[in-house]
């Protein structure tokens, strides 16, 4: 019975995302509280786009998530979405990407996610973007950084223009790049 009421305010939240971004400019919100934690939804409608979003969090799990489309009076475009998540004693996730264009044609899009194994203190995290820009040049990179904890990390990086290489981050010393011969 405890967790009823997360439940219940999860379903209105749900179906608040579901009805209240549909309608014209409005901005709606729900939330609930309770001494086991929390749980909420968030929508918003306006001239140049909408947003929505929901989460739901207690004393050891969570969860959240968002998305969100834009457009500009001059032709440009945006949408957006992410997503992150937690258990304590188990680990954490957390995702997001964009893309979207200029009024002027340049474009670009990115991600990035994030995972923590909280039983053996490991991770991996990887983001990329890239970008064209009016004239047609493009740019933009992708990496991954894999981590323990109370150790460091060690990243590898893909550049479409500027090479490639790696960064060691060893606690305790001075972060090393070594170029990645081509």
């Amino acid at each position: 019975m405890r967790n009823s009421n997360l439940f219940v305010a999860a379903l209105i939240g749900a179906a608040l995302l579901n009805f209240g971004i549909s309608s014209g400019a409005n901005a709606d919100r729900l939330f609930a509280r309770g001494s086991r934690g929390t749980a909420g939804a968030y929508a918003s409608q306006g001239q140049y786009g909408g947003r929505a979003g929901t989460r739901i969090f207690g004393q050891n799990a969570g969860f959240s998530a968002r998305a969100g489309s834009y457009a500009g009076p001059n032709g440009g475009a945006l949408q957006t979405n992410g997503a992150a998540g937690y258990k304590r004693g188990v680990g954490a996730f957390r995702a997001q990407n964009f893309s979207g264009t200029g009024p002027n044609g340049g474009s670009g899009a990115g991600y990035s996610n994030n995972m923590y194994n909280a039983q053996t203190g490991t991770g991996t995290r990887n983001s990329g973007m890239n970008y064209t820009n009016p004239a047609g040049q493009q740019y933009g990179y992708d990496g991954t950084t894999s981590y323990a904890k109370g150790q460091g990390a060690t990243t590898s990086i893909d550049t479409q223009n500027k090479g490639d290489y790696t960064v060691d981050w060893q606690k305790g010393t001075k972060p090393v790049v070594t170029p990645v011969a081509q």
